[in-house]
């Protein structure tokens, strides 16, 4: 067992970093003269690239994204104290920041003039560069660059493994595939479908993102409950992720929303911890398991912070993956140009 793995797995408490660089712009490319702008080549978005922009103190100031956000239970105040800060008073066990998995980490998205993140976990894939992350995360902006994910993310060490830009195409859309469905059924009515996988590009070293941190492996068709399964995620500004072991149930919504969804009881899963991976058969000697799960789902991953949701991981989620890790071309809004 490597000495990381063992030292994510025991709480700690972080100080937060001190911005290392000045904030930079995403690259773009030099404009053409006498060509116009939308015959430009698309700007190009490399792991040179995300370094420059996603400097230390702007991973530190990102928010939880802001369009879909799970609530904060009413005594948590921002500090971390090593502990949940609403552990004995929610739904379920109480949950304990820790020092991280290096599989799983923030995806970081920016919009506009903020700067946001959700939860993703690396999956085991054929070309070793596939995450997964939530649907409702990733859906306004799947035709955009300007998108990277951090593994093992800490305010103490925020780039442990350095960092991978979402990759783009040669129109300069990233890739990622999400359920038509979820994009035209929006999120309610989608819910059952509320999953993204997302392909990276790699480090500045030329190294893919399994080949550096590892990753979990997708199970499909295996039902909705689980005697134990460890959640994890990155809650709202804390410095570092949550952890929390508990039993999962099905859950079938009486709101009209399709579907039935896995459900986890465990405290304090506040926004930003969407995307955060359901793993059973957890080898706390490894720090690997296997993805049965992502909190999304019902109400994007449920209405309190004490019960996670994900949506059921049938044949339609394999489907999804497949055509990732194969990079048949993904679905898009109609929104975004197609």
């Amino acid at each position: 067992m490597a000495a990381g793995v063992i030292a994510g797995l025991v709480p700690t408490t972080d100080a937060v970093a001190t911005a290392s660089a000045a904030d930079a712009r995403p690259v773009s490319s030099p404009a053409t003269p006498g060509m116009s702008p939308s015959a430009q080549a698309p700007p190009r978005w490399t792991a040179a690239a995300a370094q420059r922009f996603w400097t230390d103190r702007r991973m530190a100031e990102a928010k939880p994204f802001p369009d879909i956000q799970r609530p904060a239970p009413a005594d948590a105040p921002s500090p971390n104290t090593g502990r949940s800060l609403s552990q004995g008073a929610g739904a379920g066990p109480g949950s304990s920041h820790f020092g991280g998995l290096p599989m799983i980490g923030r995806m970081y998205i920016q919009r506009g003039n903020g700067s946001y993140f959700c939860t993703a976990s690396v999956i085991n894939s054929r070309h070793h560069n596939i995450v997964l992350t939530a649907g409702h995360c990733m859906d306004s902006r799947a035709g955009t660059g300007s998108m990277a994910f951090v593994p093992q993310w800490t305010a103490a060490t925020p780039r442990p493994h350095g960092i991978f830009p979402v990759a783009t195409d040669s129109r300069g859309r990233s890739q990622v595939w999400i359920d038509q469905r979820y994009y035209n059924r929006g999120h309610k009515n989608g819910a059952p479908w509320d999953v993204a996988f997302v392909r990276l590009g790699a480090r500045s070293d030329g190294k893919q993102v399994q080949d550096v941190v590892g990753g979990n492996a997708l199970v499909t068709g295996r039902g909705y409950v689980f005697s134990q399964v460890r959640l994890i995620g990155y809650p709202n500004t804390d410095r570092q992720p949550l952890t929390c072991t508990n039993a999962t149930t099905r859950f079938t919504p009486t709101d009209g929303t399709p579907g039935s969804y896995l459900r986890v009881a465990c405290d304090d899963y506040r926004s930003g911890t969407s995307g955060g991976p359901f793993l059973a058969n957890f080898n706390t000697h490894t720090g690997k398991g296997d993805v049965v799960g992502s909190i999304g789902g019902w109400k994007t991953g449920g209405p309190t912070a004490d019960i996670s949701y994900s949506p059921y991981f049938g044949s339609d989620i394999r489907r999804l993956y497949n055509a990732a890790e194969a990079g048949s071309p993904p679905s898009r809004p109609s929104a975004l140009p197609q």
